[in-house]
This record gives C-alpha cells, sequence and structure tokens, in this order.
C-alpha cells in the first residue's frame, strides 16, 4: 500500500477546492510550473514530488487563487482541541513534526484576500498560532511526505512524515458567526486606517499634495510570491520602498510595530528588530 498515495487523497478530499498550488521548496527555491493544478493533477505528479522530497525538498500545498480556507500554523494540541470546543471544527489538521500542528478551517464562503489575510492573523493570535504564516497565500505541508528541516533529521539520517491526523472535510459550526464577526472587526480596521491617512493628508502642507507614500502598504509586500515563507525581507523591502518615498521615519517605524511578527512580546527585542531593518533599509536606499 502506497501511503503517501493515500495521506495526499485524503488531504485533497478534505479540502474539495477547484484547484491547488504545489510547492516544492529546495535550495535552490521554488520548483515552478505546479500551480492550479486538479485533482488529478496533483495525484499524477506524486512521483515528482517524491523524487524531490527524497532529496530534502519540502512539499506543501495549498487551494489556488482566492479559497474559502484559513491555515493555522504551529499550533499545540491544546489549542487544536481549543479551536474544536469553540466550534471552529478544523477540515484537517496536519502534524507537522512531533507535537506541532497545523489546522485548515473551512469558511462558508471564498474572502477577499486582504479580509482572509485579517482573518487569518486573528485567530493566530486567539489560538497561539504562527503570525509570519498567518496570511492568504500560506501554504502548508502536504501530508504524506517528510519534513525535511535540518533540526528534524534523526540519528539513522532519516527525516519523520508529516501525518494527516484528521480528515473530516467538514465546514466548521461557527462559520457564519466568524463570517459576521471578521467582516465587521476588518471594516473596523479598515475605517481607522483611512481616518489615519486623511488625518496625516490634512496635516500636510497644502503645497505638497497627497504623498507619494500614501499607496505603500505592508501586507502587500508580504503577501508578495518572491518573499514567501520571508517575512523579515519584505519588512526590509517596504522599508526601502517607504524610505524612497520619503515617508516619516516615525510612520515606517509605526507600520512595523503595528504588525509586529514574533510572538515574543519582548518590547526591547520589538524595537530592536524595527531599528535594525531601518538601519539596514537605509543602507539600501543610500545606494
Amino acid at each position: 500500500m502506497d501511503r503517501t498515495l493515500v495521506a495526499v487523497q485524503r488531504m485533497l478530499a478534505a479540502l474539495d477546492a477547484p484547484a491547488y498550488d504545489i510547492g516544492v521548496l529546495s535550495d535552490r527555491g521554488m520548483l515552478p510550473g505546479l500551480s492550479n493544478l486538479s485533482t488529478e493533477g496533483v495525484l499524477s505528479r506524486l512521483s515528482l514530488l517524491k523524487a524531490h522530497n527524497a532529496r530534502g525538498a519540502h512539499i506543501y500545498i495549498r487551494p489556488a487563487e482566492e479559497h474559502r480556507f484559513t491555515v493555522l500554523d504551529d499550533l499545540n494540541s491544546d489549542s487544536v482541541a481549543r479551536l474544536t470546543g469553540d466550534g471552529l471544527e478544523p477540515c484537517a489538521v496536519v502534524e507537522t513534526s512531533l507535537g506541532n500542528f497545523q489546522a485548515w478551517l473551512k469558511h462558508d464562503d471564498v474572502y477577499p484576500a486582504p479580509l482572509s489575510t485579517f482573518i487569518a492573523q486573528t485567530l493566530a493570535k486567539r489560538y497561539g498560532a504562527d503570525p509570519s504564516a498567518a496570511d492568504w497565500r500560506r501554504f502548508g505541508r502536504l501530508p504524506g511526505f517528510t519534513n525535511c528541516k535540518p533540526k528534524y533529521r534523526r540519528d539513522n539520517g532519516l527525516y519523520p512524515y508529516v501525518l494527516l491526523r484528521n480528515a473530516t472535510g467538514v465546514r466548521f459550526r461557527q462559520a457564519a458567526y466568524v463570517r459576521l464577526e471578521m467582516t465587521k472587526l476588518y471594516q473596523l480596521q479598515e475605517q481607522e486606517r483611512e481616518a489615519r491617512a486623511a488625518q496625516y493628508i490634512t496635516n500636510s502642507s497644502a503645497t505638497e499634495g497627497r504623498p507619494s507614500h500614501s499607496w505603500l502598504s505592508l501586507e502587500r509586500f508580504r503577501n508578495a510570491p518572491k518573499f514567501l515563507d520571508r517575512p523579515a525581507a519584505a519588512d526590509l523591502a517596504f522599508c526601502v520602498a517607504a524610505l524612497s518615498l520619503r515617508m516619516p521615519d516615525d510612520a515606517i517605524a509605526t507600520t512595523l510595530d503595528s504588525l509586529y511578527l514574533s510572538r515574543d512580546p519582548n518590547p526591547s527585542r520589538k524595537a530592536a528588530y524595527i531599528k535594525r531593518t531601518m538601519a539596514k533599509a537605509r543602507s539600501w536606499a543610500q545606494r
């Protein structure tokens, strides 16, 4: 029996998405040509995926384009139990390493990308998931393949398999409530941002006109394909762009502070990260 085939089939059945993107990440970067695949297209490429995985590549999956899922990464068993207890039963639970889980939540609708990212970030904070992995285009590990992170390498040179622990495929019970709550919270957030932007423009000199940096969005940088799984690089690129467009230092620092990714609440470490990132960006911008 091909256990990888069985695990992948169960995962695809649980997600039941129209199409999928497969990520094959190695030291050379992401392997191209594996986007917008049907279920049959994914299954037909299992031999290719196994070959790359055997050479140390990581194998990921996500629904193609905008979709109805939220992936919460780096959860412990207690957090997964809390999700279920709160009516947010995952349609799939994947154990990526011993005691670490990814939970897939199936919503009752397909949400626009910004709202989908907001939902992921909000739920990540509530349930102790990794905030740096909370966005609408997040890949999840595909079960049936090994997790090739060096820290998981065993004494015999082998790596542990990514295991599919649950695959009900069900939409969570509180989907309608979450839709209403998250939509309202997102609208409030956007209204506050627009109010701050309007106030900044009002306070600017009338001769300066609209600030050329007003369109900048840190989230856009983090969601860009080139910064996949590289939030720190996205932050640096945002700062370089912001400095080149003469965004004030305090505005850049405030943006980094409000969207700080680490779960470490230590204020001094946060301040050091912001200072270090802005210093690197200033060096790049002056080249």
